[in-house]
């Protein structure tokens, strides 16, 4: 489904961000009056940002069913979340502006801050406003960016929900630039093609298909109805977290190696089967994320929409100097 992120810092990167998001809203078949709302929303957040944040970026996702607007920085944060939707707030060091408005401009709106660390805001516009649809046995969100000085992000995810089996993937092709968001694509495009095959027979057709190509780690998670369990299987170095309400987790492991590049001995793709019971988190991300972060320490976030918890999680713990990618996964399973 891939995405755009965009650091805005000045006039300059502001009118990006706006030409961005409708570009982004009309290749989504979006009607020209929900095009103006995404606009006015990403002038208003960006607005913010270059003001009061501290490395903040605007960051543009493909959602299923429409369209995420995520605006994160690492700035002092917001002490009263509350007082800042109120038009016509504003506190030097905040977000307050135009929140109140970008709420009203939003299908769904959600805000996440802590105060001395950062703000992550996020806005969705979906196709079938009003009444939303029917709730998908999990729920997903993500934020990514390309690595510093490349038009394209190596990195991709999708999600594809089919006939009572939901299906995440997520990509980080070899080294960044043009080939390995080619990888990265094919990967997605492979696995969304076929969302019901089990996590490990994907991975072996990976294999097959991207012989060509440069290669990708893959991590692969899946949901079935009615099952209280998930299925993972991975090869190369995500990190993967499956996260219960307690804050404790467990690291699944994916196989070392490279998708696209065959080992000469050994298993491929192992999978692994977990219980889920719709009551905790799965957390996929790439190494453009820094690892070194606590289950526990995000509790509060991991409350929040799938998209926002992603969003902080990138926007707290991302490296900045390489393609990245986090996919938060909730709900679902049984109750």
């Amino acid at each position: 489904m891939n995405g755009a992120a965009l650091a805005v810092t000045g006039p300059v990167q502001m009118t990006q961000a706006r030409q961005l998001a409708g570009q982004t809203a009309r290749r989504l078949g979006f009607p020209p009056s929900v095009v103006d709302r995404v606009v006015l929303a990403a002038s208003e957040l960006g607005t913010n940002l270059m003001k009061y944040a501290t490395d903040g970026q605007l960051v543009i996702v493909p959602s299923p069913g429409g369209l995420d607007v995520l605006a994160i920085d690492r700035g002092p944060g917001i002490e009263r979340v509350q007082d800042s939707m109120r038009d016509g707030f504003s506190t030097t060091g905040t977000l307050g502006l135009g929140l109140g408005g970008v709420r009203r401009l939003a299908g769904e709106f959600d805000i996440f801050s802590r105060h001395g660390e950062g703000t992550t805001v996020l806005a969705r516009w979906r196709h079938d406003e009003p009444g939303g649809p029917a709730r998908a046995q999990v729920v997903v969100g993500a934020a990514l960016s390309a690595a510093p000085g490349e038009t394209l992000c190596g990195d991709d995810w999708g999600v594809a929900h089919s006939e009572g089996v939901s299906t995440v993937v997520l990509s980080d092709g070899l080294g960044h630039g043009p080939e390995a968001a080619d990888a990265s694509t094919t990967v997605v495009e492979k696995v969304l093609a076929d969302p019901a095959a089990a996590p490990e027979e994907l991975i072996v057709a990976l294999d097959d298909s991207m012989t060509t190509k440069r290669g990708a780690t893959v991590a692969i998670a899946q949901f079935r109805s009615g099952e209280p369990t998930m299925s993972f299987c991975g090869v190369g170095n995500s990190t993967v977290r499956l996260i219960a309400k307690d804050g404790s987790y467990e690291a699944l492991v994916s196989s070392p190696g490279i998708v696209g590049k065959r080992q000469r001995s050994g298993k491929r793709g192992i999978p692994t089967v977990r219980p889920w019971s719709g009551h905790g988190w799965l957390v996929m991300h790439t190494d453009g994320v820094s690892d070194r972060w606590s289950a526990a320490d995000n509790l509060d976030v991991l409350q929040h929409d799938p998209a926002t918890a992603a969003g902080w999680l990138f926007g707290a713990y991302g490296r900045r100097r390489d393609d990245a990618c986090v996919v938060v996964v909730s709900g679902g399973g049984a109750t």
